[in-house]
């Protein structure tokens, strides 16, 4: 194996303690006696020096892959079987370096791809391995590769859409079973510049959480240390590419899901600015804050995936922003040593050392922020989130403050009148470690309750709106024996915060930017509540259909597909 850096001990992969197959060290021993290519860690700049150089062919590489991932592929946790479906249902345990990593939930081979279609003989559909074949077959016949992309080996998390295989979400369902009829946009560029997916990796289930475990795809496992998460939702993704099991891989990210994981498997993923990629074909959890992005071990791979995946897509109008610009080429700047020029800040928040294990991660972030500073950034450290806490702490539950943040609720006030006076005045709030800080926010979800009048009517006078104050006269009406709203209220309350500008969340839904283009548009406010109420009534992806289908009349500018 040939050292790289931090990667180059695969021993501590805990896949490394695997025995592999005899037929895998067969295979491996024969390519490498036949060539200098090694598989582990090769990066694209490898990979195409090798075909050009004859050293190895797309095919053969993804053969190698394909006995990587039979190799390592395997559970890696122990649990309870369900003998109706062969599935891990109920409560698991790590197993210490168990050698396999679970990252795959679907392979682009054959017979493997959909379980509505076993025949798969479809030619207009090939599998990876027949990709890789025709991809050769040009080489030889051009000494020209495909695309930037010629025979790069790709995992793609299971929630886009891939024309060759059923897309899951990682849910046991009817309609997970069936291919999509056409690609996700990010999936199709790939394919055009030569990428060759291997296969779909599991995820946390519809992708809102950080753990990597879904219902049909089972637990992943962290490569370096099997007894730990991989992080998600992009977790299969990320174990693939760390485990080199792919070369690199696609993930989607809406509040961390394609950073988190990728900073727990020493990885380089990229999330796109909301516009930048197109979100069409991705199995949507918020519209305002969707975005895929690439995950590599290097930042050149990175690079050269985000330069394929960019750009304008009439399919996603989002993406309008990217019309008619010029492409930046980031390869050009993956080689650079001065960060002369660059402001970055530092959110201290969520350094704070709450427990023993946060004092290495904390150290190694000061030496990199350091490393940073050499190299000529401007450091604006700490950055100062004082005020935005403070406009959404009216948004949560007086009691959860009292009870998290001691200092934020002095002995003797009464919380909601302090709460709104905060609001009003940040210089109120006490940071810190002890203080109200953004690490343990985050951790909450807000609760909005009727029975928090004076905070609400602090809102209300930001709007001179006769039916914003008539609204909350409903709810305070209508709120229950505990004071709790029924649903319905709870969300013309959210689109009320929107209208006088909070910009809070309620019951998990992030919806905002919708609103507000919805508000912004010729679009009634009866159909605007009847959009929101929607949102608490149908299951998500019936309101992703429905929205994208327009059927609410007049559809928004904001939403309507580029001519």
């Amino acid at each position: 194996m040939r050292p790289r850096g931090l990667r180059s001990t695969i021993s501590m992969l805990g896949i490394g303690a695997a025995v592999l197959s005899a037929a895998h060290l067969a295979l491996i021993t024969k390519a490498a006696s036949a060539s200098r290519f090694h598989l582990e860690e090769a990066t694209i700049a490898d990979v195409q020096r090798a075909i050009r150089a004859k050293e190895i062919t797309a095919e053969q590489l993804v053969q190698l892959y394909f006995k990587r991932i039979e190799a390592y592929n395997g559970t890696c946790v122990k649990g309870a079987i369900d003998p109706a479906t062969g599935l891990m249902f109920g409560e698991i345990t790590p197993i210490e370096n168990a050698g396999q990593v679970n990252a795959y939930m679907t392979l682009n081979i054959r017979g493997k791809r959909s379980r509505t279609d076993p025949v798969d003989n479809d030619p207009a559909m090939p599998a990876a391995l027949e990709t890789a074949r025709a991809q050769d077959e040009y080489f030889a016949r051009t000494g020209q590769f495909v695309g930037p992309l010629h025979g790069i080996p790709i995992a793609v998390k299971d929630n886009f859409d891939t024309i060759d295989m059923r897309t899951t979400a990682g849910a046991i369902a009817d309609y997970a079973n069936d291919k999509p009829p056409k690609d996700a946009t990010m999936v199709a560029k790939l394919r055009a510049a030569g990428a060759i997916i291997l296969g779909k990796t599991n995820l946390d289930e519809y992708a809102p959480a950080g753990i990597g475990r879904s219902t049909l795809g089972g637990q992943s496992c962290n490569p370096y240390d099997t007894k730990r998460i991989t992080g998600g939702s992009s977790a299969g993704s990320a174990a693939a590419v760390a485990a080199n099991l792919a070369i690199c891989g696609l993930g989607t990210d809406t509040s961390g899901s394609v950073r988190y994981p990728s900073s727990l498997n020493a990885l380089v993923g990229t999330v796109a600015t909301q516009g930048l990629v197109s979100r069409a074909g991705i199995v949507p959890l918020t519209f305002s804050r969707d975005r895929g992005g690439p995950m590599c071990r290097t930042v050149e791979d990175t690079a050269a995936l985000l330069e394929v995946l960019t750009g304008d897509d009439p399919r996603d109008a989002i993406t309008a922003v990217a019309h008619s610009r010029q492409p930046v080429v980031y390869s050009n700047y993956t080689g650079r040593h001065s960060l002369a020029g660059k402001r970055l800040g530092v959110v201290r928040d969520f350094m704070i050392e709450a427990t023993i294990a946060d004092r290495e991660n904390i150290r190694i972030g000061n030496e990199a922020l350091a490393d940073m500073k050499s190299l000529g950034a401007t450091l604006v450290d700490p950055v100062d989130f004082s005020g935005a806490i403070a406009e959404i702490m009216t948004a949560y539950e007086p009691s959860f403050f009292t009870q998290t943040f001691p200092l934020a609720i002095p002995a003797g006030v009464k919380p909601i009148d302090h709460l709104a006076a905060i609001a009003g005045d940040p210089k109120l709030l006490p940071g810190g470690a002890r203080g109200v800080n953004l690490r343990m926010l985050a951790a909450q979800n807000p609760r909005i309750e009727a029975k928090f009048r004076p905070a609400l009517e602090q809102g209300l006078q930001r709007t001179d709106s006769l039916d914003a104050r008539e609204l909350m006269a409903e709810a305070e009406a209508n709120a229950g024996a505990e004071g709790n709203m029924p649903v319905r209220l709870a969300l013309e309350i959210e689109l009320l915060r929107v209208r006088i500008g909070l910009r809070i969340e309620v019951r998990g839904h992030q919806h905002g930017h919708d609103l507000l283009a919805l508000l912004q548009s010729n679009t009634s406010e009866l159909e605007v509540l009847a959009y929101v109420a929607r949102l608490g009534a149908l299951h998500w992806r019936e309101v992703a259909q429905e929205f994208l289908h327009r059927q609410i009349n007049p559809a928004p500018v904001f939403f309507q597909p580029i001519a």
